[in-house]
């Protein structure tokens, strides 16, 4: 990996997708880091064949555990899943026991971060 270009107090900007074709369907997932308007890090994934709920879920996880490696104080996490983001920002009572276990692994990866604000494409949602 290069040089970390996100310095201490920086906000790095995370982009996030995740999709099913068909729900369930064939799903993957998407994330991109921006500093500066310039991406300095992405990653993509197959994860087979699941809902597009849950590829959203995967999509933030996976985001939030190499986030740690660019940034510990401030993150904007952008995203299109009304659902997904108000679930783990309300902590909407979870009746299936497989979203309940992303939300808890996107509270135990959030642990390390000073501020974190959640932005969904028609407005702004804060944690």
């Amino acid at each position: 990996m290069k040089k970390n270009p996100v310095k201490r107090g920086d906000i790095l900007e995370v982009y996030v997708d995740g999709a099913s074709r068909g729900n369930p369907g064939p799903a993957a997932w998407a994330f991109i880091f921006v500093k500066n308007e310039e991406i300095i890090h992405q990653k993509s994934a197959y994860i087979g064949h699941t809902t597009n709920n849950l590829a959203e879920y995967k999509t933030i996880v996976n985001a939030l555990k190499e986030a740690k490696q660019f940034s510990r104080w401030h993150l904007k996490i952008f995203s299109d899943s009304e659902l997904v983001v108000r679930q783990i920002i309300r902590s909407i009572e979870l009746q299936n026991l497989i979203f309940q276990s992303y939300v808890k692994k996107f509270i135990h990866f959030v642990n390390f971060l000073r501020k974190l604000n959640f932005l969904m494409w028609d407005g702004v949602m804060r944690i």
